[in-house]
């Protein structure tokens, strides 16, 4: 996989790499269900985080895109695993401070009441969970839990959550490269990979590594 940084602006405040060792503290399951390469993303100062994918995402058969679920997933899966290092200063899309430590990463849709108007235009997120807590990469399907075992990683009420973007046409890649984008209106830095599905397919994927909702 080739990584890459692309910004009109401060191109060297975020970059992004290959990373080959496995990521420690997860379960033997966990660590069997993920892709053997990692991306890291290094900030301005130090170390961001890294994220390893899973080898196989299943995704919805027949999915049609709606105008809030862009993506073809299913709430509860497995998607990931993300390490935080010490003294990164990463925050959730809420502003919420991740801790240093090892989370999974599941897909999740925010739901659409009054609490969440204006937070994004889209309802796809992906969920950070402690790995100690998460050690089944089978889907979580209680959707309550899969909430609540994500606040644990924030150490609030409100679940560790990351922005999906959707991917326009001319945004898909070529599916062998991860970039880092920067959206200078929104100042996001969007980490833009491709995902292995069943089939060998590839499922772009645009996720909001740093940034925060204005909403």
């Amino acid at each position: 996989m080739i990584f890459t940084a692309v910004s009109f602006a401060r191109a060297d405040d975020y970059t992004v790499e290959a990373v080959q060792e496995s990521p420690e503290d997860v379960s033997d399951d966990i660590r069997a269900a993920l892709s053997p390469e990692g991306i890291h993303v290094e900030g301005p100062r130090r170390g961001l985080c890294d994220i390893w994918l899973a080898k196989e995402l299943a995704t919805i058969e027949d999915f049609e895109p709606r105008l809030t679920i862009k993506y073809p997933l299913t709430p509860g899966q497995f998607v990931g695993v993300m390490v935080v290092p010490r003294r990164a200063g990463l925050t959730d899309f809420r502003g919420q401070e991740i801790e240093d430590g090892v989370y999974t990463l599941r897909y999740g849709q925010q739901p659409m009441d009054g609490n969440h108007i204006g937070t994004s235009a889209t309802s796809d997120f992906l969920l950070a969970l402690p790995a100690g807590e998460d050690e089944d990469p089978a889907a979580i399907e209680d959707v309550d839990a899969l909430f609540s075992r994500s606040a644990d990683a924030a150490g609030t009420t409100h679940p560790a959550i990351f922005l999906l973007l959707p991917v326009e046409e001319d945004q898909a890649g070529d599916g062998e490269s991860a970039e880092l984008v920067h959206n200078e209106d929104d100042e996001f830095w969007i980490l833009e990979f491709s995902a292995a599905t069943e089939g060998d397919e590839k499922l772009p994927m645009r996720l909001v590594v740093v940034g925060e909702s204005k909403g």
